[in-house]
């Protein structure tokens, strides 16, 4: 199994980042003035590896734009990649997530030398990724994706996931589950058909035999839904309607059918 480039969830809290970056300082007030729907972002990356273990991440980080959108964005960023606060965190963006690297790889080192474990290859090594993207946008709101893998040792399977949220421009409001005025049994109807899209299934009988729950109980995702360009996105974590092999089933809801539902 080619692991090296599956990438790891990481769900945390949110907490903003202080100081200003050598990048912030470098940029001029007029940057930091542009119109609140303007965002300019610049792709990050980050691969190391050692005896230890392997990790990767890919941020998007937001260079410019409205300043409550650019410290929201910054914001969530930092607290889905770090948990435990931020006080002790470089400001600079590439010592950012070349710390996040470092981290990980540390944490390898401990773990297998408190479990006394010894890695014979590259393959038997644990690894890590993350993706924080920019995933969609239009005028008046931005999508951010997290995504992402984790492997220890061993033979396991690993964990794997993701989840998303979307930003109102104007004032950085980052979205939770209001972004549904309601639901009902038609938005229900409307997520099983999503279910049976992705599951390639054409029935409910056939969606029955994919879930581990009973099609008329299936809850909501446990991170709220997020927009994308063919609509809104329900994403399920690993386990929780299906089994492992299965995947983390997800769907979109086309806008035109999730039009009168979305308070925006």
């Amino acid at each position: 199994m080619n692991r090296k480039r599956w990438m790891i969830i990481a769900a945390v809290l949110c907490v903003t980042m202080a100081g200003c970056s050598k990048r912030q300082q470098a940029e001029t007030a007029g940057e930091m003035a542009v119109a609140a729907d303007t965002l300019r972002t610049e792709s990050l990356y980050q691969q190391q590896e050692n005896a230890f273990g392997h990790c990767e991440l890919t941020v998007d980080w937001p260079m410019s734009g409205g300043r409550q959108l650019v410290d929201a964005l910054r914001e969530y960023i930092v607290t889905s990649l770090f948990e435990g606060g931020y006080s002790s965190l470089p400001d600079d963006p590439d010592s950012l997530v070349a710390l996040w690297c470092q981290r990980k790889l540390a944490s390898f080192e401990k773990s297998l030398t408190d479990m006394k474990i010894s890695v014979q290859s590259s393959d038997e090594a644990p690894e890590e990724g993350m993706k924080v993207l920019k995933a969609w946008e239009n005028d008046q709101l931005v999508t951010y994706e997290v995504s992402g893998f984790s492997y220890f040792t061993g033979g396991g399977r690993g964990t794997f996931g993701t989840r998303g949220a979307t930003f109102r421009k104007r004032d950085g409001h980052r979205y939770g589950k209001e972004i549904l005025t309601h639901t009902d049994d038609h938005l229900h109807e409307l997520m099983l058909q999503g279910l049976m899209r992705f599951f390639e299934v054409s029935d409910l009988e056939g969606l029955k035999q994919k879930l581990t729950i009973a099609p008329d109980m299936l809850p909501m995702p446990t991170y709220p839904p997020y927009l994308m360009a063919d609509g809104l996105r329900f994403q399920y974590n690993v386990y929780d309607i299906c089994r492992f092999d299965d995947g983390d089933p997800w769907f979109s809801i086309d806008w035109e059918d999730i039009e009168g539902y979305l308070n925006l």
